[in-house]
């Protein structure tokens, strides 16, 4: 896995406020999504992170204000090449939490441990293990270290139901504003395997109209949900002809949308859900042999 788009936002926004100097846009979350051009779900959770690192604070009405003497000097951020590193082992961490999570058993990790395993410095697993919290595969306890949360096949089974509904209103809230020229991008993103070429696989329609629902329960919902789920079935991967089959998912959705049709759209919508999650079980399954190998 590379660089998530949180990632690259909440490092590239760090840059810019290590300058010190006048940012280009209002330093909140709409402002941030609207410099990036991106929806406010990456954004919130990159700007959480520096929350949670003491870098920014949140003051009345959700105004963010930057804490000078937590903030690096711009010659302290790490280069390009350390940044492929590090999210190089970010991906070893999560394929590490997974597994471990896949086992059903209690596991706790600790900074030191961690750092020690992977030569590398405390501050940095922290880093880490506050981006992994943010996608919920850790939790914090204080004296005790940080709990992997266990994998449970009911709460994807679960998680999938409520998102079918959850989606589907977004998208009924959201359809008068979107744009043609973006579900194109979508669509043309959403690419079959050919000779030599794997399937291209574009996820982002959903985060699209969930961001432009403008509904904050919808939204924090899969804030707080979403980001789980998305990581370990990015782990898990799926087979080839299964990724040729979501491109055919996505694009029934995006070309109904692109006709017009909102009620094609919807009953599109649902039968991906509905594919994902007949094909959990057996995604899943595997991924736990390899714990019990481990």
């Amino acid at each position: 896995m590379s660089m998530t788009l949180t990632q690259r936002i909440e490092r590239d926004l760090l840059r810019l406020l290590a300058r010190r100097e006048e940012l280009p846009f209002n330093l909140s979350l709409s402002g941030i999504a609207k410099h990036f051009d991106v929806s406010p779900m990456p954004v919130r959770t990159a700007v959480q992170s520096l929350v949670d690192q003491g870098i920014l604070q949140k003051g009345e009405a959700g105004r963010l204000s930057v804490v000078d003497e937590k903030l690096p000097e711009l010659g302290e951020l790490p280069n390009e090449v350390a940044d492929e590193q590090e999210a190089s082992l970010l991906d070893q961490l999560v394929s590490e939490i997974i597994l471990r999570g896949l086992t059903q058993d209690e596991h706790y990790l600790r900074e030191s441990a961690t750092a020690e395993q992977y030569g590398v410095g405390r501050t940095v697993v922290r880093r880490m293990f506050s981006e992994l919290s943010g996608r919920g595969l850790l939790t914090h306890v204080p004296r005790c270290g940080w709990l992997v949360r266990p994998y449970q096949e009911k709460d994807t089974i679960d998680y999938l139901a409520v998102r079918e509904l959850l989606e589907r209103q977004a998208l009924e809230e959201a359809f008068d504003k979107l744009e043609p020229k973006m579900l194109k991008a979508f669509r043309d993103g959403n690419q079959h395997s050919g000779p030599g070429r794997p399937a291209k696989l574009d996820n982002r329609m959903h985060a699209y109209w969930i961001g432009l629902s403008g509904n904050r329960y919808i939204q924090a919902f899969f804030e707080r949900e979403g980001a789980y789920y998305a990581t370990v079935f990015d782990y898990a991967g799926l087979e080839p002809d299964a990724t040729d089959s979501m491109v055919d998912q996505h694009r029934a959705v995006l070309d109904a949308l692109l006709e017009k049709d909102l009620g094609k759209a919807l009953q599109s919508l649902s039968e991906h859900i509905q594919a994902q999650r007949e094909s959990v079980s057996g995604m899943i399954e595997h991924h736990k042999n390899l714990a019990r190998l481990d």
